[in-house]
């Protein structure tokens, strides 16, 4: 009797002694995109100056990072993706839409008050936006490594797609999910959404 070895074991195996995850089949590497724009940001209050580089980051779909990666393993994480299982893509591409809208929230806000930024005004909403994010980049390493979160939160209403560039939200989709906030002394930092991916 012939054993029928199915697409997922392939991968896996073909996975072993790689930088793909033989558990989830997505790779670390991709979390590299998301650490430069955190540490940008870190840097901010010490260096305003450098909000223009921040402004230049750009959501970026996880075949697409791969693509323009330079890593041996590329092409595997390119073709795993697609095979990654569904306990760890679900709640993974959920973080990833999470991290990509606090950024670009991020980006907005300081943008928008660049004379707040270099009077040091911002630097408890960067401070509080900056723990979100890293929480949240931690919780895609876990996942990436094979740990499935116990509370999925609902998709933020960001979309990013293969082959597409996304570059600051749209008015209308910065709205609170449920309308409740969390006030400091600069504004609006957290609404419902921020305060459900910190706290689960």
């Amino acid at each position: 009797m012939v054993e029928t070895v199915s697409k997922l074991d392939l991968f896996r195996a073909r996975a072993l002694g790689t930088n793909v995850s033989a558990v989830s089949l997505l790779a670390t590497d991709y979390l590299n995109h998301f650490n430069e724009a955190l540490m940008l940001a870190e840097l901010l209050p010490d260096m305003p100056d450098m909000i223009d580089e921040f402004e230049v980051w750009a959501p970026k779909h996880y075949k697409d990072h791969f693509r323009d990666s330079g890593i041996a393993d590329r092409e595997l994480a390119i073709e795993a993706y697609d095979v990654c299982p569904t306990e760890y893509r679900d709640p993974f591409d959920t973080t990833v839409l999470m991290l990509n809208k606090q950024l670009m929230l991020l980006q907005r806000e300081l943008l928008k008050n660049q004379t707040a930024l270099e009077a040091g005004e911002k630097n408890e909403f960067i401070a509080i936006k900056c723990g979100l994010i890293r929480k949240l980049i931690d919780r895609a390493g876990g996942i990436i490594n094979g740990q499935i979160p116990e509370k999925i939160p609902d998709k933020p209403d960001v979309t990013v797609q293969e082959g597409k560039v996304e570059r600051g939200l749209k008015e209308e989709t910065v709205k609170p999910v449920t309308g409740a906030t969390v006030e400091v002394s600069d504004g609006k930092v957290l609404d419902q959404s921020d305060i459900d991916a910190l706290f689960d």
